[in-house]
């Protein structure tokens, strides 16, 4: 069993040794891959999320294990719903979702429990003949795997048509030693692939490939991603007689995860630089990188003149410079056309004739391709992103949506400037919200559920007191139950508008001090200073009811994160009377850059908070974001991992 809430752990235990069984239990995916590979269980129970190696993490390690591949899994989940897709893939034998009650799970245990299908050895295959090749071929060309054989010696004895248009023609007729000669092989990074590291020759060696991965173009010149799975065919005294391999193009799965890398770069560099000067250049650069292209511009249009100024530029060093008109007029060269048509622009061939690129720029360029995209803010182009790339580009749709979508961002963020605000708005998705709301919910009603059962379920002779610990767990559980509802109703109160503020001049020297005075028992505890560096009085137009839950909030996480014998610093400040600006800052653990965008999401939790068993629900940023934002605030989160946390917040001194 692999699962990170003792509670649960309790109970799914105790039903498992009831059902006659024995049980290893382990707290995160990494540790229970490790179990499952020594003990090789009857079943695993896994819950889906957990630290190190989530359940469907674990379900795919498992599968790609060919020691343990055949081991069986239950999957328990409170983060996604049953019927979620990502569940179905994981190959797990069934899905129970949190709450869930005793009996349930006994009888969703029981019907799976001791039903592990034997693992079949398969049976050695004898050396390729004639007739059977010939039988073969025109399966095999029905394939849309590529398909190739070859014998000792390393001469190919099949390959199927996909084989063929995968990696070049003639590759029948070129032995597994000459194919790096012959054809570019080359690694995902772009390295060239040795004779040794072929899929081949790797089984020829007696290995059983999974999954390599490989890189190639087709006869445009495009890329193309490819997994590969290899196997030795032997005879039936166990001698190697040759290998066969079999390779599937994951392009398209390449670049899907090629483009959500490239979008989580874009919005990290928003978090992480959002009022730098160089941020444009840091935003192309991200894009550049992650998708391979040398060269990117961002024009910005100038109101006054009407013209697009370029504004923001990466040159891959390798790469030859551009020469750059000092502005473009609408439909002039490739970012004016893009400007004019509001669309994006797809340019294949830099030279072709009917290219919009000017001759001045695609005279003498390596360039074979480029493209622009229109930068919006709202329904209003207030610029354009070109971009230009070695190879042939052609007009790819989940592309151009990434694109669309990064052209969105950058336009938000000329606008706003304000990394964080942007970040909820356009990198929140609800599925995920609604997948946090199930889990904080079914966790605790989990617990009260289960609890419950084995109360009903014990003897009328146990006394109360064998029962309290039993007892104890349901009244935490509903305590933090009733505590999460009551904090979701206010902060969906406070985002409607339905909860007014209650505005009033407010001194926040006196207010930060009141609240620090309030954590000091709480700092005491975890033997944590709090340093303060406050005015005499610093008056702003606010609530104080929620002013103080702000300051509440960011002081108690503070000394949540601190470390024993750290000081927590919280200092006020007036900003040339237009401003005011309160930090609380920590030298606690900190949060991955990755996971700075969403702190600020209702009920996120960073992954050092939710499995070290630091108390929380995720909705103290959240509800500090809304009550600074009514207060027409900013908020923003600073933090390096090992390194602490900073949190601003301005405050205007006038009323808006």
């Amino acid at each position: 069993m692999a699962e990170d809430n003792l509670d649960h752990q309790r109970v799914i235990a105790e039903v498992v040794r009831r059902l006659g069984h024995q049980v290893v239990v382990t707290s995160d995916g990494r540790a229970a891959l490790k179990a499952i590979a020594e003990h090789r269980p009857t079943l695993v129970v896994a819950d889906v999320d957990m630290p190190h190696l989530d359940g469907i993490e674990l379900c795919h390690a498992i599968r790609h294990d060919p020691e343990i591949a055949g081991t069986p899994v239950v999957l328990i989940t409170a983060y996604m719903l049953p019927g979620d897709p990502r569940l179905a893939a994981t190959g797990a034998l069934a899905v129970i979702g949190k709450p869930f009650g005793v009996p349930e799970l006994t009888e969703s245990l029981r019907t799976y429990l001791g039903t592990a299908p034997p693992a079949d050895e398969p049976e050695p295959i004898g050396t390729p003949t004639a007739d059977h090749l010939a039988a073969f071929e025109a399966m095999l060309d029905c394939l849309d795997a590529g398909v190739a054989a070859c014998d000792t010696t390393g001469r190919v004895v099949l390959a199927n048509r996909k084989m063929h248009e995968f990696i070049g023609r003639g590759v029948g007729d070129v032995p597994v030693g000459d194919a790096t000669r012959k054809f570019v092989l080359l690694h995902p990074d772009g390295t060239p692939l040795r004779t040794h590291e072929l899929a081949l020759s790797r089984a020829l060696a007696g290995e059983n490939v999974e999954q390599a991965e490989l890189l190639a173009h087709d006869d445009a010149g495009r890329p193309r991603w490819f997994a590969v799975n290899a196997r030795p065919v032997r005879d039936e005294s166990g001698r190697i007689t040759g290998a066969v391999a079999a390779m599937h193009d994951v392009t398209t799965q390449h670049r899907n995860r090629q483009y959500q890398h490239c979008e989580n770069e874009v919005l990290k560099v928003i978090a992480d630089h959002p009022h730098a000067s160089d941020a444009t250049d840091r935003i192309l650069e991200a894009i550049g990188v992650t998708l391979g292209w040398p060269y990117l511009r961002l024009w910005l249009v100038d109101e006054v003149t009407d013209l697009l100024r370029p504004a923001g530029v990466y040159a891959d060093p390798q790469s030859r410079p551009l020469p750059v008109p000092v502005s473009m007029a609408r439909g002039d060269g490739l970012a004016g056309s893009c400007w004019q048509r509001a669309d994006l622009i797809w340019v294949p061939d830099l030279h072709g004739p009917d290219s919009p690129v000017l001759p001045s720029i695609s005279a003498g360029s390596d360039f074979r391709s480029a493209g622009a995209v229109p930068v919006r803010s709202g329904d209003r182009v207030v610029g354009v992103m070109t971009f230009f790339a070695y190879e042939r580009q052609e007009p790819d749709a989940a592309l151009g949506v990434l694109l669309t979508g990064l052209a969105g961002l950058i336009g938000a963020f000329l606008e706003q400037r304000r990394s964080e605000v942007l970040a909820l708005h356009l990198a929140a998705a609800t599925d995920e919200y609604i997948a946090l709301v199930g889990h904080e919910l079914r966790t605790p009603l989990t617990s009260i559920g289960a609890y419950v059962d084995l109360i009903a379920e014990s003897s009328d002779d146990v006394t109360l007191g064998e029962v309290r610990e039993l007892l104890d767990v349901v009244q935490r559980n509903n305590t933090r139950l009733r505590d999460l509802v009551e904090k979701l109703l206010d902060l969906a109160a406070l985002e409607s508008g339905h909860a007014q503020l209650s505005v009033e001049p407010v001194d926040l020297t006196e207010l930060v001090e009141e609240a620090v005075d309030a954590a000091a028992a709480e700092a005491a505890g975890r033997d944590v200073k709090i340093r303060t560096d406050l005015p005499d009085e610093l008056i702003v137009p606010g609530d104080p009811v929620r002013l103080r839950q702000v300051a509440d909030a960011l002081l108690g996480n503070a000394i949540k994160f601190s470390r024993p014998d750290s000081t927590v610093a919280v200092t006020l400040s007036d900003d040339h009377g237009e401003a005011a600006v309160l930090t609380v800052t920590d030298s606690g653990s900190g949060v991955a850059p990755a996971e700075q965008p969403r702190l600020f999401r209702r009920l996120y939790r960073a992954g050092n908070a939710r499995h070290t068993g630091i108390p929380g629900a995720g909705l103290g940023l959240a509800l500090c974001r809304v009550v600074v934002e009514r207060h027409h605030g900013s908020i923003t989160l600073a933090s390096q991992e090992s390194n602490g946390t900073t949190v601003t917040v301005r405050l205007p001194r006038e009323a808006a």
